[in-house]
């Protein structure tokens, strides 16, 4: 049973209604889908006219009680909202048989079909039958992506926000990633994929990266410039690489290739301070061999890229650890 009686927010004013016009009630339970939803979109725009359900006995004069008993759902919807927005009667029919759960909701679809931008009823009609669920997602979506493909895959309001952030960051990256482009994916979306593949396939191709900080390559140290030079290291040494991509695209992590042997990982330091070896990645990510890494930290040094030393203390920190490791992390 849905909170607030048999029909929810729409059983009180109902029994007011057969109160008015006995047989109301009869009428709304044994009517086909297209006018029992007629009825609940004129109670919710009769609400809306006059207040809250228990505003008085003059919420719903006689007049409208008839109206609602004998008429067709075109004369309901015509009494409730005067004019009738085109295509209201048969997106009604796909919400079911039981009402929105929120009287607003019969309100936001009506002024999503008199909205001139039509994208948003199109995405309702292609999308099945609608909730408010869908209508949260369409309010909260940036109306140039109201296409029944995010429709059927966001989940709530909350998550199309989320959603306009993301296409907003891969715009920014992606100078090919135009409203044009980015909608014409959405369109072309198939079944199974998702949004997750879409939003990654136009990060694959970001032309718009932060400066590396090697300015340029020499005969050891080559610097990853772009994404496809990133993706491609990820692919010939086997390795997650590939779902770091938004770290790269932001300037959180940068990467080199030292000698074709492994990959050089560097991160950036607070206020500007410029960039510090972070580590380095041989094939499957396997242990490093203490003598390529010495390599690749003595290159750093060479071009002024400072890292963290290990080696400090020298022999007495070493003899003083080994007596006292198991008083460590104590």
């Amino acid at each position: 049973m849905i909170d607030g009686g048999l029909l929810g927010w729409c059983t009180a004013p109902l029994v007011k209604l057969d109160d008015a016009a006995p047989g109301v009630l009869a009428r709304v339970l044994t009517a086909a889908p297209a006018r029992r939803q007629a009825i609940f979109a004129a109670l919710a725009a009769q609400e809306e006219k006059v207040g809250v359900c228990d505003a008085g006995d003059d919420l719903f004069p006689t007049s409208f009680a008839e109206v609602i008993r004998h008429g067709r759902s075109n004369d309901i919807l015509r009494r409730a909202f005067g004019s009738i927005p085109e295509g209201l009667p048969s997106m009604l029919t796909q919400i079911g048989e039981r009402p929105l759960p929120r009287a607003k909701d019969y309100l936001a679809l009506r002024a999503l079909l008199t909205d001139s931008d039509a994208r948003a009823a199109e995405a309702l009609r292609g999308a099945g039958r609608i909730t408010c669920r869908k209508l949260d997602v369409l309010n909260a979506l940036d109306p140039r992506w109201r296409h029944a493909n995010t429709l059927e895959r966001i989940d709530s309001g909350g998550e199309a926000l989320l959603f306009n952030q993301a296409i907003g960051f891969i715009q920014s990256l992606n100078l090919k990633a135009t409203d044009e482009v980015v909608a014409g994916a959405i369109d072309g979306m198939r079944p199974t994929s998702t949004l997750a593949r879409l939003l990654d396939r136009f990060l694959q191709r970001a032309d718009q990266l932060p400066p590396h900080p090697i300015a340029a390559s020499d005969n050891e140290l080559r610097p990853l410039l772009s994404m496809r030079s990133v993706l491609d290291a990820g692919r010939r040494y086997r390795n997650c690489l590939r779902h770091r991509l938004a770290d790269v695209a932001v300037g959180r992590m940068a990467l080199a290739e030292f000698r074709g042997e492994c990959l050089v990982e560097f991160r950036p330091l607070t206020v500007g301070a410029g960039w510090l070896l972070r580590d380095v990645h041989i094939e499957r990510n396997r242990p490093v061999p203490l003598s390529l890494f010495a390599d690749v930290e003595a290159k750093c040094d060479e071009i002024g890229i400072p890292r963290i030393n290990e080696a400090g203390g020298g022999d007495g920190r070493s003899g003083y650890r080994h007596f006292t490791k198991e008083l460590e992390w104590g």
